[in-house]
């Protein structure tokens, strides 16, 4: 078997510093109780428990008593120390086999790239790396942007300006379509999944969630915290709210004084 990489994780700091400065302080893993369960997290199933702990010569075993240490995880040997370089860890030895189980089993170190990018571990300071993860999340990153694409070629430069000013929040109406096309490349690379999220709610919904942002970037609607006014009228107190009262056949008439002046402006 190949060794197992774990590699710490970059935090962004205040102070905006880069490379090896950029990440945090090194970690040390204990195995500890899990109160759901009642056992300590050990990652292992008995059965794995009692093979390896017979080829070490230690007890392995889950088992938690309040009232006396465990004989090993209360141990010091029982501790991983993480430093904030990646380390290499071989499963065909048995005392690093158990701490690759201890490690995917804490709440400190992903099991993944992928999950880590995710947000599914956010006590996570180090991530367990596995290359078939890796190629399968670059994977996942082309074929969303090519969807993106695929999308971005059914657009109109009317559709193009009401994502700019939608995910990019700013004005580009009557924009050539080269400077358009640049505006969504950036997009499409740095929000793939909000580009998809927001095409996907349609052409009439992307339409008057733009001219709402647009009239308010002109002054035609006013905005006082999250709730958006016209002429000193709220027409919702977010976002939402605001689209559902210009879906509203009753407001006709506001709407079109709104979009009118959107237009000559």
């Amino acid at each position: 078997m190949a060794k197992v990489e774990v590699r710490p994780i970059p935090k962004e700091k205040w102070h905006g510093k880069k490379g090896k400065e950029a990440f945090g302080q090194p970690k040390e893993i204990e195995v500890l109780y899990n109160p759901e369960t009642g056992k300590y997290a050990t990652g292992m199933t008995p059965e794995i428990a009692e093979k390896l702990g017979k080829e070490l010569g230690v007890d392995l075993s889950d088992t938690f008593n309040p009232l006396e240490p465990h004989p090993y995880w209360s141990s010091k040997p029982a501790s991983i120390k993480l430093p904030i370089h990646t380390i290499y860890l071989d499963p065909n030895k048995p005392a690093e086999l158990v701490k690759i189980y201890n490690l995917r089993a804490s709440k400190f170190v992903a099991n993944s790239q992928k999950e880590s990018d995710e947000g599914k571990w956010p006590f996570a300071t180090h991530v367990i790396f596995d290359e078939n993860d890796e190629i399968n999340l670059r994977a996942s990153k082309v074929a969303l942007k090519q969807e993106c694409y695929a999308i971005l070629t059914k657009m109109s430069d009317e559709d193009k300006a009401n994502m700019v000013q939608i995910l990019g929040d700013k004005s580009e109406r009557g924009r050539s379509t080269d400077f358009l096309n640049v505006e969504m490349d950036e997009i499409i690379n740095s929000l793939p999944d909000k580009f998809i999220e927001t095409a996907k709610m349609g052409r009439d919904e992307v339409y008057i969630r733009a001219a709402v942002l647009e009239a308010i970037h002109k002054n035609i609607l006013t905005k006082e915290g999250s709730a958006i006014y016209y002429m000193g009228e709220a027409l919702g107190f977010d976002n939402d709210a605001v689209y559902a009262w210009f879906r509203n056949p009753q407001n006709s008439r506001m709407k079109m004084a709104i979009l009118d002046k959107l237009t000559s402006r």
